[in-house]
């Protein structure tokens, strides 16, 4: 009976520890990318509408990073996941992160690009996201989080996941008509810095989204092998 005590102190510490440093972390985070977005704006780096999504996206991304909190501690009750398949779900990852460096080099590839060389870098990014990271999305929101949801006891987690899942879509339905809408001919910077703008918010977002899942999974993996 002493041990079982020591080890739900233990654990009680454990999640109390984890949880306030999640807590500091997304403080920290949000404030720093807001201050950091405001500052952008104040010398004209930003315009209104870029402004706006950037701070969407720190707002999201700070809420599923508050998020990792719940992970902690969960039981899991009814049907159960292999530990294998928990861990086929993280690998299936690996595809998805080479195309978010290619985007993370795209981005930063725009810094310096003329008018010709940063279209056609848009349009790549722009079928990478399509191609590759929408049809992950979805599948994940389709089939993945189903199981997920039968595993564990609260879904409010996946909840708010489903949520990241519709910014990425929005982003990635306004990457497209931006490359819809792009002129045939004269290009200028403010619409590259436009394109640019979404394009690493996707990156960071997905980024950001991706390692929120690899948390959950990695918990559905241990916890069901245990």
């Amino acid at each position: 009976m002493r041990r079982h005590w020591r080890l739900l102190t233990s654990g009680s510490i454990i999640i109390a520890q984890r949880a306030r440093a999640i807590a500091i972390q997304s403080i920290v985070a949000g404030m720093g990318l807001s201050v950091l977005a405001m500052l952008a704006a104040t010398i004209g780096w930003l315009m209104p509408v870029p402004a706006a999504i950037v701070q969407e996206v720190i707002d999201v991304a700070v809420i599923l990073n508050a998020l990792r909190a719940l992970t902690a501690g969960r039981g899991l009750g009814g049907p159960r996941m292999a530990a294998a398949d928990g861990h086929e779900l993280y690998r299936n990852h690996l595809p998805l992160l080479g195309n978010l460096d290619r985007l993370r080099s795209i981005v930063d590839a725009l810094d310096d690009a003329s008018p010709e060389t940063g279209a056609a870098l848009i349009v790549e990014a722009n079928r990478l996201v399509q191609e590759q990271v929408v049809v992950h999305e979805r599948d994940d929101e389709g089939s993945v989080y189903p199981r997920l949801a039968r595993i564990l006891r609260e879904t409010h987690s996946l909840s708010a996941m489903s949520r990241a899942h519709r910014e990425i879509l929005h982003l990635a339905r306004l990457l497209a008509r931006m490359v819809e809408d792009l002129p045939a001919e004269k290009i200028d910077r403010y619409l590259l810095r436009d394109a640019q703008r979404v394009i690493q918010a996707i990156e960071t977002l997905v980024r950001m989204h991706t390692a929120q899942e690899e948390d959950i999974y990695e918990t559905v993996a241990e916890r069901t092998a245990a």
